[in-house]
């Protein structure tokens, strides 16, 4: 089979969620960058921090801006994936990024917050201190994925007219989760209805600009 080559005018930027590694050994895309590079697209995968939305957003801007003064490309294209795309609206419309990228495409990501979020804050100080022990992880980020967090989250940052944006949503049954998942899910699913074991379809369909109802630029 001939596979065609093809490329985009500006190169794609992969942004990675809440565990943002990108080792030699172990990629949080799986290889997808040498897949894209193969297939003629210009591509970078970035790395984050295990943080607020704040910090984790100004960490892609400065990966961003260091791409594009090496490839000299005026604009970016933004591939992010779960809390990925929440950075990334953060970084467009607060950083002053909305003249550097030309589209976002966000995948499962929590536009919504996700019940599972709110779970974790409502059981306290077990749950967050496990999380905190075992991963590392600065605690503070579970607050900004809640459903409350988020519905603030979208009232402030808005999306910038000249930059395309499209969603991915997904979803999975129960039994095809890895059982880990399996309590999250079923939280998920009382609240908010089909879902991945970590975010929503409904929580991932975000409105596109010019838009006026959030199902519309799903893909």
């Amino acid at each position: 089979m001939n596979i065609k080559r093809n490329g985009t005018n500006y190169p794609i930027i992969l942004a990675p969620g809440v565990f943002g590694f990108n080792r030699k050994t172990i990629s949080y895309f799986l290889g997808i960058t040498r897949y894209l590079n193969d297939m003629g697209f210009q591509t970078m995968h970035t790395k984050t921090v295990v943080a607020r939305v704040e910090r984790r957003a100004l960490v892609l801007k400065h990966q961003i801006e260091g791409y594009l003064k090496k490839t000299r490309a005026s604009k970016v294209n933004i591939i992010a994936h779960s809390m990925g795309g929440l950075d990334a609206r953060y970084m467009i419309a607060k950083l002053d990024m909305e003249d550097r990228v030309a589209s976002l495409s966000t995948v499962v990501t929590p536009h919504r917050g996700t019940s599972i979020a709110d779970w974790g804050i409502r059981r306290g100080g077990l749950v967050l201190r496990l999380l905190k022990g075992l991963l590392r992880m600065d605690t503070k980020l579970i607050h900004d994925l809640t459903t409350e967090s988020c519905r603030r989250f979208n009232e402030e940052v808005e999306n910038a007219h000249q930059v395309r944006y499209f969603t991915y949503s997904g979803s999975k049954t129960k039994l095809r989760l890895n059982p880990l998942f399996w309590p999250a899910h079923d939280v998920i699913m009382k609240r908010e209805g089909e879902n991945d074991g970590l975010v929503s379809v409904k929580s991932a369909r975000w409105v596109t600009v010019g838009r006026d109802t959030p199902d519309d630029g799903v893909k």
